[in-house]
């Protein structure tokens, strides 16, 4: 148990910065010129991106990172079109939890997804995402009791592998400026879809 949290806790602070290092580096050129010294033909740049795009594979390979969509499409597939990505449906299935555990996680991913899509003009759709966040959120920590920081943990997993490209990290940067300043409460009781 100790050990999937650990194992949690590392992927989550992998992706993050993964996401971060990645958003950085495509802001552009670097400045620059030239020059020299004999070395090989290779910039440092460059050898940082097929650096971390070899520690990305690896963590593929070795399944402590899932293998992630990472297409230009800012929904990502859904074959079965149950309201989470393939890819996040995939992790979720695989992970060494509970059915009831996975059916929260699947609440949470389908919440997420959502907010990657919603429009971010209708208000009224904005608070019932934050309804259906705000249930997600406890219903996850309600299914990893007593440890409810597993279930915490692994929603922040979700939101890290759900927001995995630049055009959805940016979606989750305008979902989070457009919601910022609303208000809502945890809800009580059972909040697990049936």
């Amino acid at each position: 148990m100790k050990m999937l949290t650990m194992i949690s806790h590392n992927v989550f602070r992998t992706l993050v910065s993964l996401l971060l290092l990645g958003l950085s580096a495509c802001g552009g050129g670097s400045s620059g010129g030239g020059g020299g010294g004999g070395g090989g033909n290779k910039t440092p740049a460059s050898d940082t991106s097929a650096s971390l795009a070899q520690q990305i594979q690896a963590l593929e390979r070795s399944g402590q990172l899932p293998l992630l969509d990472r297409s230009s499409d800012t929904a990502g597939p859904d074959v079965n079109q149950n309201g989470i990505r393939d890819d996040i449906d995939a992790w979720i299935a695989a992970l060494p939890i509970s059915d009831t555990q996975k059916k929260a996680a699947q609440q949470a991913a389908r919440v997420r997804q959502a907010e990657l899509l919603v429009d971010l003009g209708d208000t009224a759709e904005l608070d019932r995402l934050g309804d259906l966040s705000m249930a997600s959120i406890v219903c996850l920590g309600d299914v990893f009791m007593p440890d409810r920081q597993r279930g915490r943990d692994l929603s922040s997993n979700i939101v890290a592998i759900t927001f995995n490209t630049k055009d959805r990290a940016r979606r989750y940067v305008a979902y989070n400026r457009a919601v910022s300043g609303s208000a809502g409460q945890l809800p009580e009781g059972n909040t697990c879809e049936p």
